[in-house]
């Protein structure tokens, strides 16, 4: 009797291919497979502790904190300090992010918002926690930033207030100043530098032949006393934020003027107002026809501009030496003619008080609200003297 005898060797590899792995061997491989715990069963497993693949194991790493199944690679960022998405940034401003905060656009980094509102976590680049900025393109313009005479509202108060001779902080040198700057500014009280060095709201006239005019001597017949040294210095800038028409009608008295003799003009021109309303305005007088300074006694007739010249004291005299170009049917001299008081007189005839003479009531009665009538006694109310210069 034969015997064949088999040995249990198990699987043989295949003997057109030695390399190939049997089918135990790969069964084998499977059940030594690393994987890593995950206590949570969220999916995610740590790294830091690789096992053999089980129930409580995963093939995924990467979870920063297993004891929490809300915390994994890939979870909701929430705003509350923690990692969540286990990326390593802890409440990172992702565009899914869970209960975010509200932040505003800052384009320009100047840490002011405009009104375009982010939600995020927490301000990143771009982003500002305060909002307020009126714009945003520019990094110089936020709440509290300091203002500069330009026109532009830096501080974002909405007045405006940086616009040159709009405030105290930014005035004009003159109303012509003005007006070359801002085309558009009308008739008002602006605030001018001085040459005293002081602030003050001065009124400009911007309308008349051209507009630019700066309110520089105002007088109203509710006042009383001399004016010989008008001109000269300052006096009571303030009483010139009121314009002529307004002065007119007021109880309370006004004679203030610029320093005239020191101001940068080329050429003045007169009015009078009456009863609230403007009642006449000169033409045009050049600056280089005054003969004399302001605050000075003086005698000078004139034809180039068409204007007779006086000015001085109510007692000065001179008799007439050192008149210039006196024309025919003008007194010698020129307090002696009408009851002119201290001051000026810049009459467009050579008779007696024909136009306005600016002039005081310590000598004269009193002050024309038109072009040689319409008078109104000193101290009382209905009008008003003034000289521009521009």
């Amino acid at each position: 009797m034969i015997f064949l005898l088999w040995a249990c060797t198990g699987p043989s590899a295949d003997p057109e291919d030695p390399q190939k792995e049997s089918v135990g061997e790969e069964e084998d491989s499977a059940q030594t497979t690393d994987c890593f715990a995950d206590e949570d069963l969220d999916g995610f497993g740590n790294r830091e502790q690789p096992k053999p693949c089980g129930p409580t194991t995963t093939e995924r790493e990467g979870d920063c904190d297993d004891s929490d199944p809300r915390i994994a690679p890939g979870a909701p960022e929430v705003c509350n300090g923690i990692d969540d998405d286990c990326d390593d940034q802890i409440d990172d401003n992702d565009d899914d992010v869970v209960d975010p905060l509200p932040f505003w656009a800052d384009v320009d980094g100047d840490g002011f918002g405009g009104s375009e509102v982010l939600l995020f976590c927490s301000a990143g680049y771009g982003t500002a926690a305060t909002q307020g900025d009126c714009d945003d393109g520019d990094a110089s313009v936020y709440p509290g930033a300091p203002e500069a005479c330009d026109g532009v509202d830096r501080n974002c108060d909405g007045f405006g207030a940086s616009s040159i001779g709009s405030g105290a902080a930014c005035p004009a040198a003159s109303c012509a100043e003005l007006l070359a700057a801002f085309p558009t500014a009308t008739d008002g009280a602006w605030w001018l530098s001085l040459t005293s060095g002081s602030v003050q709201q001065v009124w400009c006239d911007m309308q008349t032949d051209g507009g630019g005019w700066t309110l520089a001597f105002l007088r109203n017949s509710s006042s009383t006393g001399s004016q010989g040294d008008f001109g000269r210095g300052e006096q009571d800038p303030a009483g010139l934020s009121l314009s002529p028409a307004e002065a007119s009608s007021s109880s309370t008295p006004i004679l203030s003027w610029l320093d005239l003799n020191n101001s940068d003009y080329t050429e003045l021109r007169l009015v009078s107002a009456a009863r609230g309303s403007e009642s006449y305005s000169s033409r045009n007088i050049p600056r280089r026809s005054l003969r004399i300074s302001f605050g000075e006694d003086g005698y000078y007739l004139h034809g180039e501009a068409g204007y007779y010249w006086c000015g001085g004291d109510a007692s000065y005299t001179d008799a007439g030496i050192g008149a210039v170009n006196n024309p025919a049917q003008a007194p010698l001299d020129c307090k002696g003619h009408g009851s002119l008081g201290s001051g000026w007189d810049f009459s467009e005839a050579p008779s007696a008080n024909a136009g306005l003479t600016l002039c005081g009531g310590d000598g004269s009665y009193f002050l024309y609200g038109n072009y040689g009538y319409d008078p109104y006694y000193y101290g009382t109310v209905g009008g008003a003297q003034a000289i521009y210069i521009r």
